[in-house]
């Protein structure tokens, strides 16, 4: 029976393990605290930062705008798709709930695009030579480096898992080499762990050299992204595991922890609209009619008044 419970239990540990950090921002922006995340305001984040309006409200204190007026003028996130979290020197660490943050994040390129902004997304796990983007062709890097503990030459896990890194490297060089200044402001790469996981223990020394060989690289692509952008961007990695059957009963859960809120009721964009109209209406209408009882009540009531002549009953006479 205990052994169960705590089965049931690392389950649970498991599944919960999205995250998102941010890696680097500008001055103007300030990251702090550790406070959970909704998935459904995941884009809102990075909209934010670049100046974008919010579409879905929210309560989240994570980020504070320091100055409006110089907000980032790109975004760049590596989502890596099998793994629970890599840890990063300086990276301000936020849980995700309420679904994946891998799908979730997909809504910034439309939401770029709505802003007349060039934006581009290339998912590493498809197996290409090459991925042509807007600065250019992206190349595998030529320097690859010879690992100690994944075998690539015999394992197709690690072959594919060093093809990933390379391309990563391969982006780092086209971002500090270009020099076209319509520089996509939305930059969304996606890489898979879950490939090398399957072929090597968690707690492996080969896992733990691909950890350390990917967290290398996406250190050198935050450092090419700052030097693209002048330092007005803002990094991050989200990191999300595939557990469906779970995520779903948390999606259910969610609407009764809202419950225990005192929230205001949400009104349309136009209530505020309609709210006017009628309240200044009705108090002209009152004053009007208030004006015109003080009127007639105190009027006279001579023959040349109209209460006289509307009411008077004259006598027919026969001449």
């Amino acid at each position: 029976m205990a052994r169960t419970f705590f089965l049931l239990f690392s389950l649970f540990i498991a599944v919960n393990c999205d995250q998102l950090s941010i890696l680097y921002s500008p001055k103007s922006l300030e990251f702090r605290g550790h406070s959970r995340l909704d998935v459904q305001s995941l884009s809102d984040v990075f909209g934010a930062s670049l100046g974008y309006s919010v579409a879905h409200p929210s309560e989240w204190d994570g980020l504070t705008v320091k100055d409006p007026f110089n907000m980032a003028n790109g975004a760049l996130i590596v989502v890596i798709e099998g793994v629970e979290s890599l840890k990063l020197e300086g990276a301000h660490t936020y849980d995700l709930y309420g679904g994946s943050g891998s799908e979730m994040i997909g809504e910034l390129v439309q939401k770029s695009a709505d802003h007349n902004s060039v934006s581009f997304e290339v998912d590493l796990k498809e197996s290409s030579d090459s991925f042509t983007t807007p600065l250019g062709t992206v190349q595998p890097d030529d320097e690859e480096v010879e690992p100690h503990y994944l075998k690539p030459k015999s394992n197709k896990a690690d072959s594919d898992f060093m093809r990933q890194v390379s391309f990563i490297n391969g982006l780092a060089d086209l971002l500090v080499t270009s020099t076209d200044e319509n520089i996509p402001a939305v930059h969304i790469v996606r890489l898979s762990f879950e490939a090398l996981l399957a072929a090597h223990e968690p707690t492996s020394p080969a896992a733990a050299e691909a950890r350390k060989l990917l967290s290398n690289a996406v250190s050198e692509l935050k450092i090419a992204a700052e030097k693209a952008f002048d330092g007005a961007v803002v990094v991050g990695i989200i990191t999300s595991t595939e557990t469906p059957v779970v995520r779903s009963k948390r999606q259910a859960e969610t609407p009764k922890q809202s419950t225990d809120y005192n929230l205001a009721q949400k009104y349309d964009s136009n209530y505020p609209v309609i709210f006017n109209i009628v309240l200044w209406f009705s108090v002209i209408l009152v004053f009007s009619l208030l004006a015109i009882s003080i009127a007639i009540a105190t009027m006279d009531p001579g023959r040349d008044s109209i209460i006289y002549r509307m009411t008077s009953t004259r006598m027919k006479k026969e001449n």
